[in-house]
């Protein structure tokens, strides 16, 4: 039976143990499913989530700006989301969306917190390069 000398044997350990962390350290990318599109202008605005829906309570969803014509992503600039149910019979119940740029220009990670279940209004603001515009769409919850 062959013997393993001490370098190989430290080599082994060392490659192994950088596998294990490289691969521990890689998150599983998520599919992301399209929630909602909506067209203002030459672009398309979209609601990307992990489900067909958006889950209640603290998550995060992801919005993207493509052009109309050919879904390439383009950068809108500064982006803000508010969110609101109507409630019969009181004031709307008030949702937190906190939106973050994302790696890629034209996508952007909401922080989202809606604590009930239903339909959500979703307002999308955004000022820069493409100038300044707004969208309301439906925002599902389950």
């Amino acid at each position: 039976m062959p013997v393993m000398r001490p370098r190989s044997a430290f080599v082994l350990l060392v490659s192994t143990v950088m596998l294990s962390a490289c691969s521990a350290s890689k998150p599983d990318a998520q599919k992301l499913t399209e929630v909602h599109r909506t067209t203002s202008g030459d672009l398309d605005v979209v609601l990307l989530a992990t489900s067909d829906a958006l889950p209640s309570g603290k998550s995060q969803a992801t919005l993207e700006f493509q052009t109309a014509r050919d879904h390439r992503l383009v950068d809108v600039g500064t982006v803000n989301v508010g969110a609101s149910m109507e409630m019969a019979g009181m004031g709307p119940m008030l949702g937190s969306v906190f939106v973050k740029k994302g790696d890629t220009p034209g996508r952007y990670t909401l922080d989202t917190d809606l604590g009930m279940t239903g339909t959500w209004r979703l307002k999308v603001d955004w000022n820069g390069p493409r100038g300044t515009g707004s969208v309301m769409f439906p925002g599902t919850v389950r």
